[in-house]
């Protein structure tokens, strides 16, 4: 006889999908302790190619250097697909970080989130979150478009 495979509710995933779109607002808005609590105490960010984000001061560093570095910045992420594990959940999604400002529109990064939740007493938490970026680096801050006035 084989273990049951787990199953999240249907309460249990939206707030999972919240999730996402609280991170995604939180950051863009530069609410760095926000976004840091949508983490556990000592929850990772990873970057593919950079060291990893420890901890919710770490994590909420992480997003007031973002604001600094890319103000107007705006996340748009898709495909979320989650799935029930043993000790909680997973998720993937992608996700396209674009710069508005002044009269450019301009590539931050795309590429596609892992992630792994807990249930916590506070609600659903990422444990970790990595970020593969599916374009290179020297197409960072790449103009999209531009307005004419």
């Amino acid at each position: 006889m084989t273990p049951a495979t787990p199953r999240l509710t249907t309460g249990q995933r939206q707030e999972i999908t919240d999730l996402y779109a609280r991170y995604s607002h939180a950051f863009d808005e530069g609410r760095a302790d926000e976004v840091a609590a949508l983490f556990i105490e000592d929850g990772v960010f990873v970057r593919e190619g950079a060291a990893p984000v420890v901890g919710r001061d770490g994590l909420a560093a992480l997003v007031r250097a973002a604001a600094e570095r890319a103000p107007g910045m705006r996340h748009v992420v898709s495909n979320v697909l989650v799935e029930a594990t043993e000790n909680g959940a997973t998720g993937q999604a992608y996700a396209l970080a674009l710069v508005v400002g002044g009269t450019d529109l301009r590539l931050a990064t795309f590429g596609r989130y892992d992630d792994e939740f807990v249930p916590t007493p506070e609600g659903w938490r990422l444990r970790v979150r990595r970020f593969t970026p599916f374009v290179p680096e020297v197409l960072a801050n790449a103009v999209l478009a531009v307005t004419v006035p």
